[in-house]
């Protein structure tokens, strides 16, 4: 068996290495491509290792039946044997003091070991398996009738006080006793030479299994060998080339060459992806932030709010109650002036901690920019600053939250009037596109044409209690971004030159839904 599996696996290799160099018996084929090369490799490595794992595992199943087959018969025969032996060894000698002594404990032990041998002879018999190991058994069974009945005979005799004949009847029992023990004995021999066959039989089947191994190794490590060339010399050399920037190997073609054309696309792939990871990983540490300061909200509210509230009634019932001096008037509006400031900053400061949970509903972004613009007229008209509005059409309807993206965009207005002090122009832009490599995004545009934000702090910008204004919270740009991560879009601050600032807003948005304005 083992030189026919070796001839065929030579006769295999012979004809995959005809097919490798494409030729055949009747003519010249086209060079074949590394994929078939490395499929025809892997091929025969799996059937190869699949028939020696399958020939493995049909040896090691016989194996373990042998030794089951072993431990279930023959050893469990040889230990029955061994049990007969024992307790009919322990029988012996106890008819003998009950004669010397006449002593009736003699004659219960006796019986003892009587039940114990018919015990194992019971478990012999369930579990033998040989034809020749029975007939043994009823032979032991037959003599230890007799044995036992003639031995009855002479405890009578004796327990009747004819000692005598007693002692005469005595003798034929021990001849019964040694036949007895010489069947057992030969019971034994059985099973120890049926063991002894089994053991031969285990010792062959290793040999074979020894010998397919040897024969198997060598074409398995030929072809692992192989697999490894083409691998390193098609396949690992020519990666390192191209990661070491030396280029690719003047003969490379194929597979490997179509992949060169396409690594620079991907090097600018991988510049692209490096870019957002890092905006990631900014939202992050943002993150880890916001967590902290929400452990510290309640505390702060409870330990400043509530006095605070208390002083600004005082102060406004004293407002009313005294007749102030126009220098005492006015420190009293700056006193009243920092305390807005302060109740601001801890309103900013608990929104941030302990946001609002969002009330999603059907809307269209221009709806809010509506809403939003209607709201600030006063305080656009008072900065003057000019509003220009960009869209073809009004923007789809999005699950939204339109109180909270309306405060995302008070936000962004009023940080870009606060800017451009001498008034301006804010520029809002509306459309759909594809932002961030996700397509049906709704976008709002806000940009305004102030004096921008400086690049040293553009990274800074969203991180909480950070602010360029004296009196700024820092909260407001960090309370959109949070906004906006919620409703699951973003908010980003594009570059825009060295005067002014663009902030971009995007929504995701289910493409089957329409907005239709009346």
């Amino acid at each position: 068996m083992p030189l026919f599996f070796m001839h065929d696996f030579i006769y295999l290799s012979g004809k995959m290495e005809q097919t490798l160099q494409g030729v055949n018996v009747f003519g010249n084929y086209e060079r074949p491509s590394l994929r078939s090369k490395l499929g025809l490799l892997l091929i025969c490595l799996i059937v190869t290792t699949t028939v020696g794992a399958g020939l493995t595992l049909r040896y090691v199943y016989r194996t373990q039946s042998l030794f089951r087959q072993m431990q279930e018969r023959d050893i469990t025969g040889l230990v029955a044997a061994q049990g007969l032996q024992k307790e009919l060894v322990a029988q012996k000698g106890f008819v003998t003091y009950f004669f010397l002594n006449g002593d009736p404990e003699w004659l219960a032990d006796l019986e003892k070991h009587h039940e114990a041998f018919e015990g194992w002879l019971h478990k012999a018999r369930e579990s033998e398996y040989l034809d020749q190991g029975r007939e043994v058994l009823n032979q032991i069974e037959s003599a230890y009738l007799r044995f036992t009945h003639e031995r009855s005979t002479v405890i009578e005799l004796y327990q009747q006080g004819d000692r005598a004949k007693g002692a005469q009847r005595h003798w034929k029992v021990r001849d019964r006793f040694n036949d007895i023990y010489a069947l057992c004995e030969q019971y034994k021999r059985l099973h120890e030479q049926s063991m002894a066959r089994e053991s031969e039989r285990y010792r062959r089947e290793a040999r074979i299994l020894t010998i397919l191994s040897l024969t198997a190794m060598p074409l398995t490590i030929a072809l692992a060998l192989w697999l490894g060339y083409i691998l390193f010399r098609r396949i690992l050399d020519p990666l390192r080339r191209l990661a070491h920037g030396e280029g690719a190997a003047p003969n490379l073609s194929g597979e490997m060459g179509e992949l060169q054309q396409r690594l620079s696309t991907l090097i600018d792939d991988v510049d692209e992806a490096h870019t957002m990871l890092q905006e990631t990983r900014q939202q992050v540490a943002q993150a880890e932030k916001m967590a902290l300061v929400g452990k510290l909200a309640a505390g702060v509210a409870h330990s400043i709010r509530n006095p605070l509230t208390s002083v600004k009634m005082r102060l406004f019932s004293l407002e009313r109650s005294l007749n102030l001096s126009p220098v005492q008037q006015e420190d009293f509006e700056v006193i009243s002036e920092e305390i807005r400031h302060l109740d601001t900053i801890i309103r900013n400061f608990l929104e941030f901690s302990r946001p609002p949970k969002l009330r999603m509903q059907r809307v269209s972004p221009s709806e809010v920019v509506d809403m939003t613009l209607q709201l600030l007229r006063h305080r656009l008209d008072s900065c003057g600053v000019e509003i220009r509005r960009d869209a073809d059409s009004p923007l789809p309807e999005v699950d939204a939250d339109p109180e909270q993206l309306k405060e995302v965009l008070v936000n962004l207005i009023v940080n870009a009037c606060d800017a451009m002090q001498d008034g301006g122009l804010i520029t809002i832009e509306e459309t759909m596109g594809n932002v961030g490599g996700r397509e049906h995004m709704a976008v709002i545009t806000v940009s305004d044409n102030g004096p921008g934000i400086p690049p040293s702090v553009r990274d800074e910008i969203f991180r909480p209690f950070f602010s360029t204004k004296e009196e700024g919270t820092g909260l407001g740009l960090s309370i959109a971004n949070r906004i906006m991560t919620e409703h699951g879009g973003w908010i980003h601050l594009k570059s825009s030159g060295r005067k002014g600032t663009t902030f971009l807003l995007a929504l995701p948005h289910k493409e089957t839904s329409q907005w239709h304005r009346s």
